[in-house]
């Protein structure tokens, strides 16, 4: 039987996957595969942007609970073991850039939030448009941004290849 720690450790994983996944895939499927002359162009792209900041923000603080649960619960969560040492340096390498992608999402998301052309509500908040930093900085910390998420597919890629050669 596993531990309790080990059960919720493997369900901060695969909420935060199963996030990850979903945000990579429904952003561009809302702005560009649903009809947005249902509801207007400037209604449909707050509703789309404001559920993948909704998520990004889920996503970052599962993200943080399940770094911080193992020294808050103290208690050894059983991990795949390393078939060697350079195999050892592969998973923590993997692991640091897919943490390091998924925080660096959030701070570019944020920065693409506060230059956008549109007027956005986040939880709640209104930012307010920035024309001038839109024709700007967006596009270079959009560029940032899609950089990073063609590397965090890439991450994905690599995580379950691993996984797979760890358990054969």
């Amino acid at each position: 039987m596993k531990s309790k720690s080990y059960i919720v450790d493997r369900a901060l994983h695969w909420l935060s996957a199963f996030l990850l996944l979903f945000m990579l895939m429904n952003l561009s499927t809302q702005l560009h595969n649903v009809n947005w002359e249902i509801k207007g162009q400037l209604e449909h792209r707050q509703d789309a942007v404001e559920m993948h900041a909704l998520i990004g923000i889920a996503l970052v603080l599962f993200t943080l609970a399940r770094l911080v649960f193992p020294y808050v619960s103290k208690t050894e969560i059983p991990r795949v073991k390393p078939k060697s040492g350079k195999h050892a340096l592969f998973i923590k390498l993997t692991h640091i850039a897919l943490y390091f992608c998924i925080f660096s999402l959030a701070v570019t998301g944020i920065a693409l939030i506060n230059n956008y052309e549109i007027p956005l509500t986040v939880l709640g908040t209104e930012i307010a448009p920035d024309k001038e930093s839109f024709y700007d900085a967006f596009p270079k910390i959009h560029e940032i941004h899609m950089v990073l998420k063609q590397a965090i597919w890439w991450l994905i890629g690599i995580h379950f290849f691993g996984i797979m050669y760890a358990k054969k």
